[in-house]
């Protein structure tokens, strides 16, 4: 009976320990599992918040760029109709320049961002005469001459103090989001050094929940980095993912002296598909669009969507032979009618193309002059144009001829 009394309290203690050791796994577990989904849902707070704040900064820099460009337009315009549309375009602009300020506005901001968001709305207050003013004598027959100079010496630079403090904006968010990630990313380090530690404590059970659970975080985090990189609708690459890429290539040529190119599309005739289809036809074109331009280029390369129905290619490493061939395959390619939820769509393409280092050392000015020459193959109604000093000189001819 002793022995027997004796057992049962071997039998109970070990019973206890082991209850305790399971009660201790699982209160840890589900301590660093509520970590972890708190860092997870942190990081995802911060990825969405970011991207809300950077396109709607971005809407704002886009909106001030083509109202610009439509301050230039209307001295130049003698048909009372195309100045109408044009005059329409720049309030259609305006609005939306507003409405994505007031946006901002509404989310929550920080101090600085708060700052910034303020001198934007005193300088647009202070903007607007000047802009209005520019805008009537555009209308004015012969007051083209006046018009520039109040572009040139009015407009344009209270125009670009405010498009200045809308890019500081967007570095400063992409500076908090950076921030707030790598805080975050911290966490995560401390709740997977909690789950070795409940690897220890629990043995093979602590360890075999570590793997799932840190399988599972390190899945999630791979998501968002994703979401934060590419774009939702085509899986390309995104405006951000574009910019570290075209940095590391310019940091490339100047260490390896090797060339690459920036080539900007643009569809032509979306906006009438769109609007004669739907935007469910436009959603399956730009996908279609998608992953033709991401079959026609090597691994090496990078294809981005920079948002609406614009695109870009950066070609690592080829000489101006193969970007010809290249090129005019790409154009075949997309002229090759899509076949969407049982239509047959037919929609063409702009390019402008330019190369390090023959038209730019840097970032900005390859996109520049990509930009410039898409808009002379717009002009053109051709598929293609490589820039070239004569096309930029062109163009500021037809401006001073303005």
């Amino acid at each position: 009976m002793h022995t027997r009394t004796y057992t049962k309290g071997i039998g109970l203690r070990i019973s206890t320990g082991f209850l305790m050791v399971v009660l201790l796994m699982v209160t840890l577990t589900f301590i660093a599992l509520k970590h972890m989904a708190q860092v997870n849902l942190q990081m995802k707070n911060i990825v969405e918040n970011n991207n809300v704040k950077v396109e709607l900064g971005q809407v704002m820099q886009d909106a001030l760029h083509e109202r610009a460009l439509i301050m230039h337009t209307l001295p130049v315009l003698k048909d009372p109709f195309m100045q109408d549309e044009e005059f329409i375009r720049f309030n259609t602009m305006g609005s939306r320049y507003v409405k994505a300020r007031q946006k901002l506005d509404s989310l929550v901001l920080t101090d600085s961002e708060k700052e910034i968001l303020s001198e934007i709305r005193v300088l647009t207050k202070k903007t607007q005469p000047f802009v209005q003013k520019v805008v009537e004598l555009g209308f004015e027959a012969r007051s083209d001459s006046l018009a520039f100079d109040n572009i040139r010496e009015i407009a344009i630079p209270k125009q670009r103090m405010i498009a200045e403090q809308v890019r500081a904006l967007i570095v400063l968010q992409q500076q908090q989001a950076e921030s707030a990630l790598n805080k975050e990313q911290l966490s995560y380090e401390q709740a997977r050094t909690l789950m070795f530690l409940l690897g220890g404590i629990a043995a093979i059970l602590g360890i075999l929940i570590a793997i799932v659970v840190l399988r599972h975080v390190t899945k999630q985090a791979a998501l968002l980095e994703h979401q934060a990189l590419h774009d939702e609708l085509t899986g390309l690459a995104n405006r951000a993912l574009f910019d570290d890429r075209l940095k590391n290539a310019v940091l490339r040529g100047q260490r390896q002296a090797v060339t690459f190119s920036t080539i900007l599309i643009d569809l032509v005739r979306f906006k009438s598909i769109n609007d004669s289809f739907g935007h469910n036809i436009g959603d399956l074109l730009l996908k279609e669009v998608a992953r033709r331009l991401k079959a026609s280029v090597r691994k090496m390369d990078t294809v981005a969507r920079l948002g609406g129905d614009e695109f870009v290619v950066v070609l690592e490493a080829l000489d101006h032979a193969n970007l010809i061939q290249f090129t005019e395959k790409l154009v075949e390619t997309m002229n090759k009618p899509f076949l969407l939820a049982g239509h047959e769509i037919n929609v063409g393409i702009s390019m402008g193309i330019s190369s390090y280092p023959e038209h730019g050392h840097d970032c900005a000015t390859l996109i520049n002059r990509a930009d410039i020459a898409m808009y002379e193959a717009k002009r053109k109604n051709t598929p293609y144009v490589y820039y070239t000093d004569k096309i930029k000189k062109k163009a500021n001819l037809n401006l001073v001829r303005a």
